[in-house]
């Protein structure tokens, strides 16, 4: 019988790269059709049909609620949301809401509406003769459709980037934390299937009531890529993209001021924020974006170590890993080191810690520093493909 994986995304952004990654994985290991199922959200109002995807308008609840749910923003928000909607302009990806009155919108929006319309698309999933597995694509995907007709056609699996009550600083509302821990709960409840991001979210999601979890972190291996060679003089990648918010900017200046006050020439990799004050001992060479991930690989492994910065707990950075097969030994911030096990990652609780703990590796030399690099890579590598093998396993066992 054939079979199908249908990826749900609202939006098209491609798709999550782990859903791309996942799906990569099935399509290489059996035969499988792909078929996408995506809420268009510029044009509300289109519905789009091509052979392997659909793009379906807005439904008339989603509008609606949308359009009421307005008002309820921040004033920095609304005053955004505004401005974009006049001048037309695409609305860039952010992992942090501003203010508590916009995160209880999105959540009211999350936990009421179903996004998009459906008319069309479930008779003609009912009709498909395939043996289907639905793919929900991140949690803001997870209204694109209803959850309880989806499960009457297939299994669900729900491919999560993080635990998402635990994304938001909700301040001191027990109504905004109490509506999304029991959203998200409902969701892990009724899916087939959770992909968590690290063990520590796979435990977490199985004291949520979720049945079959198993974790895949962001690790994604580049066959092409190999080692190359590391700079002579001490160096340091950090990545840190701008739509992290204004706390992943504190963070960033926080390093600048440690690598101040070690008392040696370093040479840092900056992708993503521009720094605005560069320390005397710092030579900078800055990206603002690295398309290509083999590029992008090729000039992290020319550094000794990778700082990592976390913005919120749950997920495990996609960066720590790609610090780890870069051959870095890593420094992580108290919410960067979520995720499994590296051999050579330290945390540090702030400035000062992470220049005493630089300070200190430094005089290792870069020799040492190298060896330990190679062995986080050979960890990271042998964890995807232990986990990677596992997920495979369990998703056929879904499809018969």
């Amino acid at each position: 019988m054939p079979r199908t994986l249908i990826i749900i995304r609202d939006r098209w952004v491609e798709g999550s790269l782990k859903a791309r990654f996942i799906a990569q994985l099935i399509r290489g290991s059996s035969d499988i059709n792909i078929f996408y199922v995506v809420r268009n959200g510029r044009k509300m109002f289109t519905e789009k049909w091509s052979q392997n995807k659909v793009e379906l308008a807005t439904s008339t609840s989603g509008v609606f609620l949308n359009h009421l749910l307005l008002m309820l923003k921040s004033p920095k928000d609304l005053h955004d949301r505004i401005l974009r909607r006049i001048l037309k302009i695409d609305r860039a990806d952010s992992f942090v809401t501003n203010g508590f009155i916009s995160v209880l919108s999105d959540i009211l929006d999350q936990y009421f509406a179903t996004t998009a319309r459906s008319h069309y698309i479930m008779p003609f999933l009912r009709d498909m003769s395939s043996s289907k597995i639905f793919l929900i694509d991140e949690f803001m995907s997870i209204r694109t459709l209803d959850l309880k007709l989806l499960k009457q056609l297939g299994a669900v699996i729900y491919v999560s980037q993080d635990v998402v009550s635990e994304r938001y600083n909700f301040g001191d509302s027990l109504v905004a934390r109490k509506l999304m821990y029991k959203l998200e709960r409902e969701i892990l409840q009724r899916a087939d299937l959770i992909i968590a991001c690290s063990g520590r979210d796979q435990l977490k999601y199985i004291e949520m009531g979720a049945k079959n979890v198993i974790f895949y972190p962001n690790i994604y291996p580049i066959m092409k890529f190999e080692t190359g060679v590391k700079d002579k003089n001490p160096s340091i990648s950090i990545v840190l993209r701008n739509c992290w918010g204004t706390e992943s900017v504190v963070s960033f200046n926080a390093i600048f001021k440690a690598l101040s006050k070690i008392n040696k020439r370093i040479k840092v990799y900056v992708v993503g924020i521009e720094p605005q004050q560069v320390p005397r001992n710092i030579k900078l060479e800055y990206y603002e974006y690295i398309s290509n991930k083999l590029d992008y690989m090729n000039i992290l492994s020319k550094s000794w170590i990778g700082i990592n910065i976390g913005v919120h707990k749950g997920g495990s950075n996609e960066r720590k890993y790609d610090y780890a097969m870069a051959g870095l030994v890593v420094f992580s911030d108290v919410l960067g080191c979520r995720g499994d096990l590296l051999v050579h990652e330290y945390s540090y609780l702030d400035y000062n810690d992470l220049a005493i703990k630089l300070e200190q590796l430094l005089e290792l030399g870069q020799k040492k520093i190298i060896e330990m690099g190679l062995e986080n890579r050979k960890q990271a590598i042998s964890l995807a493909e232990k986990q990677r093998e596992k997920l495979l396993s369990t998703i056929n066992n879904l499809f018969s």
